[in-house]
């Protein structure tokens, strides 16, 4: 599907800019679809920490000086490299810092929330229009969740959000001409914050379906797969409870993805020391064939605290793999539950236990499901993004020249 033509955008330079590397973890997969956006528009701009676009051009922020020494600094002291707020900061400044120098020209500039205070500040002042890209639900949203997740887990050490990073969103949120979210779970936490509705937009992700697509599973045993990182955001714990609880025979749990925490590590080493039938994998589901990762498992669990969106369920409905995941994870709203997979409250443990049973047991349902799963996802392809992406540029351009006039004619 072609991106469609917009007067709006024939002659416009529209800058996206992400502290990413493309293809390394959610933010480098989500810059991918965002270059392939770009390269459909007649003039674009791509800022990040690396990314390769095919026609947009392409500008590589490095992370040096002072607050790369910082952050390497703090890495090498085992009781400050827990801090991840700090370096998250850190790594978001730098990033920031940088950005305005590289935006001469520009007539729309996108830039990833938290990541983007300065360069909005910069740009509000020139009258560019500013579209705020949020990967997850609402900061405060985030951080509640967090906060609650860490008492209750027992854990000492913050999350990953810095009180600084909260006043940076403020900031952007308040300067953004519109703001694009990724689900309506997002949205939804959004205007429960006092956003006005009308400022924000849901684009939903995409997911490259010639990369994923659905692959036969070559042997019998019943494998559990999660591709997450394993830390108190993505609800690893609960799903290694449940699958503990279940006691599946001749099953297998493989989670692909790192500890992200010493909380975690010790979390998982506990687990595995009970159970043998868990294995770490690492990979990259972008580069290994999918038969080494979506295309083993029976069921894909995501058993998410938080997540804006969360690619990896989309992948794996992609590839022919039902899904079980929480309501607070956006891509919930593509599943239809009972037929794509099974949505659960967050930490729903004995609910996980009795759907693993479920699918274990029945493999006639678990055949029916694989066999749906693709159509939920069959209109979240790249194209199709590329061109909702170019609608909501366009909208905000719109809406900037009508302001812009209603300003000029008082």
């Amino acid at each position: 599907m072609p991106t469609p033509k917009s007067t709006w955008l024939e002659d416009v330079l529209v800058c996206y800019a992400a502290n990413a590397v493309m293809g390394r973890g959610g933010q480098g997969e989500y810059l991918r679809q965002m270059v392939y956006a770009l390269d459909q528009l007649p003039r674009g701009r791509v800022l990040s920490r690396r990314s390769r676009p095919k026609r947009a051009a392409s500008i590589d922020i490095p992370f040096e000086g002072w607050r790369a020494a910082c952050f390497n600094a703090i890495k090498r002291v085992p009781v400050l490299r827990r801090r991840q707020d700090l370096l998250t900061l850190l790594s978001d400044v730098d990033f920031d810092s940088q950005a305005p120098a590289q935006v001469s020209g520009v007539g729309l500039f996108n830039g990833v929330m938290g990541q983007s205070s300065e360069a909005f500040e910069f740009l509000s002042r020139q009258r560019v229009p500013l579209v705020l890209t949020a990967l997850n639900t609402h900061i405060d949203n985030v951080a509640g969740l967090l906060e609650e997740e860490h008492r209750r887990l027992g854990i000492a050490t913050p999350s990953f959000i810095h009180p600084e990073m909260r006043r940076r969103v403020r900031v952007e949120i308040d300067l953004a001409s519109s703001i694009q979210v990724i689900s309506n779970l997002a949205k939804e936490s959004f205007i429960e914050r006092g956003v006005p509705a009308e400022k924000i937009e849901v684009v939903l992700p995409a997911v490259d379906l010639d990369t994923f697509h659905p692959v036969a599973k070559t042997d019998g045993t019943f494998r559990v797969l999660a591709v997450l990182t394993i830390d108190p955001r993505k609800g690893a714990y609960y799903l290694l409870q449940a699958f503990e609880k279940a006691a599946i025979p001749g099953s297998e749990l493989v989670i692909i993805g790192a500890t992200g925490d010493p909380w975690s590590k010790k979390m998982l080493a506990q687990f595995m020391s009970r159970m043998k039938n868990i294995r770490i994998q690492s990979a990259d589901v972008f580069r290994e064939p999918i038969q080494a990762t979506y295309g083993r498992a029976s069921v894909v669990v995501h058993p998410a605290i938080e997540d804006g969106f969360a690619l990896a369920v989309a992948q794996a409905l992609a590839c022919g793999r039902p899904v079980i995941t929480t309501r607070n994870t956006g891509a919930a709203e593509v599943i239809a539950d009972g037929r794509h997979g099974y949505v659960l409250e967050p930490r729903d443990v004995d609910g996980l236990v009795d759907r693993l049973r479920l699918l274990a047991r029945d493999q006639s349902l678990l055949s029916r499901m694989s066999a749906a799963a693709p159509e939920a996802v069959a209109k979240l392809g790249y194209p199709q993004f590329a061109s909702n992406m170019a609608r909501l540029y366009s909208r905000t351009l719109e809406a900037h020249s009508l302001r812009a006039t209603e300003v000029a004619l008082r």
